[in-house]
């Protein structure tokens, strides 16, 4: 009788170190392509969990009644190869909300001088080696477990994370003031071509996605214009993107819909710059926050939006 009783302990403190060996991380939302022919990315919701006695970060989302598929993924710790943290900037509370700049300062390591900040939903963008591919995910940490995901991360993956963060923040601007504001353009969404942004040495790249708010609206809505010191040189619609070149030097960039908002920021000869127009439900149309955003990032976005073949009138 006493052996019995020794074994049941045993079990019981091993069952209990195998749970302690294991996080999970609920109501994480998994951003990916409908299907393999249709590039529209669309959102599910799931558990997140560290499995530290196998050594595995795996991703389940929630079976959908309808269709009963689930989206997941796995990965070996040893397989991780990098990990970009970065704050997201979109609607809150059903309004016209606060607006988080996103920011990106390549190869910064996450630390201790960020453990006060996590007080939004961040983007979790990760790259793993499956076989001899690299595979691509994008996840949203909702803010109640950024800090501890972030922490988790950092304890395990050290110099493969990285927390992206940029000066420039977007501010609401007088539209009125651009030299545009009223021109017209024509937009056609290029669903056959996809043209990809390409370095030239005397003058800076700019890639510029917006996402639209749900899948739904790719492709629909009004116009998005960006302006450079005043005048147009890009235009899109949710779930679009387009591609611009400036000569280097100080410039002020600004997203333009029923509202306007922008920043000035420096461009530098040969360098690519990514930015999101993300996309607010406004009074009338949508709104508009610019926002400049980690490479990883935007180019996730962008793989999931057509491009835009806009014509001014």
């Amino acid at each position: 009788m006493r052996r019995f009783a020794a074994v049941i302990a045993l079990l019981s403190v091993s069952a209990g170190c195998l749970a302690a060996d294991t996080e999970n991380f609920n109501h994480v939302k998994i951003r990916r392509h409908r299907s393999a022919n249709d590039r529209v990315l669309v959102d599910k919701v799931g558990v997140l969990t560290f499995d530290d006695g196998n050594h595995k970060l795996s991703y389940k989302s929630i079976v959908d009644d309808r269709f009963q598929v689930q989206d997941k993924f796995e990965a070996a710790y040893n397989d991780v190869t990098k990990i970009v943290f970065e704050v997201t900037t979109h609607m809150r509370g059903g309004g016209w909300a606060q607006l988080i700049s996103a920011a990106s300062l390549p190869g910064a390591m996450i630390g201790p001088v960020i453990s006060g900040q996590h007080v939004n939903d961040y983007w979790l963008y990760l790259e793993y080696k499956n076989g001899g591919q690299t595979e691509q995910v994008l996840l949203e940490v909702p803010k109640d477990s950024s800090a501890r995901v972030i922490d988790k991360t950092t304890s395990l993956f050290g110099s493969r994370v990285t927390m992206s963060e940029f000066q420039e923040q977007g501010e609401p601007i007088d539209r009125r003031t651009l030299a545009d504001f009223e021109s017209k353009h024509s937009l056609k969404i290029n669903k056959s071509e996809r043209p990809l942004p390409e370095a030239e040495p005397d003058k800076a790249t700019i890639v510029v996605v917006c996402p639209p708010l749900a899948a739904r609206d790719s492709g629909k809505g009004n116009q998005f214009k960006l302006h450079a010191d005043g005048h147009v040189i890009a235009v899109n619609k949710e779930g679009t993107y387009s591609i611009a070149y400036l000569d280097p030097g100080q410039h002020q960039l600004v997203s333009q819909s029923e509202n306007a908002n922008g920043f000035e920021t420096e461009l530098k000869a040969g360098k690519t710059y990514y930015f999101l127009q993300n996309t607010f439900q406004g009074a009338f149309r949508w709104q508009t926050a610019l926002s400049r955003n980690s490479p990883e990032l935007v180019t996730y976005l962008m793989s999931g939006t057509y491009y835009s073949d806009w014509k001014r009138k």
